[in-house]
């Protein structure tokens, strides 16, 4: 199904039906879970996010309450995979590390390494405590879709979700200038998030002028991917910084650790000149582009 809303439908009805289909979406993955762990936790994460950045049009009517709920609810599922999912991605970062290095071969030190982060990532995949997780997200899933079903989504009408857009892209703006004077990881994985978010809804909005917000949809969704890879990096920075549970001596971990940062250096680069792009407009113009798209029904 598409992640977009119909222009023939009420905002607050078709918020109501995209969150109710990705919750289903998710609680299917969790139901073939064994089959494919990765697949599934990288499935659920998506659901997770698409309904989180529904659920944020609601700011602007509750920022409590039946919404607020929901969206703990789906947090917490996708955080019950935190450790299968960081280690696979610091599995993945440092393998593509050295595919974009390119280094010929690894040398001893790094072959251990890698075979190391696989062992972990398995390891993980195998715990005995991880069905009880997949149980426990899936309820949670379903919580948070008697919650959604049962709110009163006639609140949210075009104003409303125009407003809220608006407001992360805000937020957005402000962590993109910040990240900017920083280079902070951290700042710059709360500008991930935002963008990510501005991609969704840019795209929910692609009724208003379709090629111009799948176009803005387009760079916003490049931008959170960058910044995505950027946090990655940051994630297996930290993991060597334990160059002892790696059995590396500490020149070996930072020669890694350069690798990591040269390349977070280039995915700096072009997401602050992608930010000039994304962040053109000021709010309040967007909200009034939003406004002057029209023909939205109340």
């Amino acid at each position: 199904m598409e992640f977009a809303f119909s222009e023939d439908a009420p905002i607050g009805n078709e918020c109501r039906r995209l969150l109710m289909s990705e919750a289903a979406g998710a609680q299917a993955r969790l139901a073939a879970f064994a089959e494919d762990p990765d697949l599934a936790i990288h499935e659920v994460r998506r659901h997770n996010k698409r309904m989180r950045g529904i659920l944020l049009l609601t700011r602007p009517v509750l920022d409590s309450g039946d919404p607020s709920r929901a969206s703990r609810l789906i947090r917490d599922a996708a955080r019950r995979f935190s450790p299968a999912r960081d280690a696979l991605v610091r599995q993945e970062t440092f393998d593509r590390l050295f595919e974009l290095s390119g280094k010929a071969r690894l040398s001893p030190s790094a072959l251990s390494v890698r075979q190391q982060l696989r062992e972990r990532h398995e390891a993980i995949l195998r715990d005995e405590g991880l069905p009880i997780e997949v149980e426990g997200a899936s309820r949670d899933f379903a919580e948070a879709a008697r919650l959604i079903e049962n709110w009163d989504w006639d609140q949210v009408g075009p104003e409303i979700a125009f407003s809220a857009v608006v407001s992360n892209y805000r937020v957005g703006l402000r962590h993109y200038e910040n990240s900017r004077a920083s280079r902070d990881p951290h700042e710059c994985h709360e500008w991930r998030k935002r963008a990510k978010y501005l991609a969704f809804h840019y795209q929910l909005l692609t009724f208003l002028d379709p090629e111009e917000f799948a176009t803005r949809a387009a760079l916003a969704e490049e931008l959170a991917s960058w910044l995505g890879e950027h946090h990655d990096l940051a994630v297996l920075e930290d993991a060597l910084a334990d160059h002892g549970s790696f059995g590396l001596s500490r020149k070996s971990a930072q020669n890694l650790v350069t690798l990591c940062e040269q390349r977070r250096a280039e995915l700096e680069k072009d997401a602050f000149a992608r930010g000039v792009l994304v962040y053109l407009d000021p709010p309040e113009a967007l909200h009034e582009r939003f406004a002057n798209g029209l023909a939205v029904p109340a």
